[in-house]
């Protein structure tokens, strides 16, 4: 990802989430993280991830499939290529935070291998309040 993508990645985390990314959050994410576009064969994106490496670890910060492409696998394939990437580097785990009421990217991040480490209570904003996050790590 870079500058050139961010009109897209924009529209597309306001598409996808009642409450989306700011453009600073975005350029402070190409600053000083590891940042992807999944593109179709034929260049179309569908799909962003936002990553922060601390040291020896990865915080996924951002993963998103364009709400065109949801439910189709494309997510678990993106996801896959992504740790595909990382193993047998020096990174040693990838650690992200999830919404609890979204159960599908749980499913997804389960079936890749992620374990529930812990949860941050009132972690979100929501409709109505706030949302608890829930902790996963993969360690590689």
């Amino acid at each position: 990802m870079d500058s050139d993508d961010l009109p897209w990645v924009l529209q597309t985390e306001q598409q996808a989430y009642t409450f989306p990314w700011s453009q600073k959050g975005f350029e402070n994410a190409l600053q000083q993280g590891i940042n992807f576009v999944f593109c179709l064969q034929d260049e179309t994106p569908f799909g962003y991830a936002c990553l922060l490496p601390i040291v020896d670890e990865l915080e996924l910060l951002n993963f998103c499939i364009s709400p065109d492409y949801q439910g189709q696998g494309w997510g678990k394939w993106a996801l896959e290529r992504i740790l595909a990437r990382f193993e047998g580097t020096h990174y040693q785990a990838i650690h992200l935070e999830v919404r609890e009421s979204n159960l599908a990217a749980i499913r997804l991040y389960q079936q890749m291998g992620f374990k529930q480490v812990g949860k941050r209570p009132n972690y979100y904003r929501a409709e109505a309040g706030k949302e608890d996050a829930i902790l996963m790590t993969l360690i590689f």
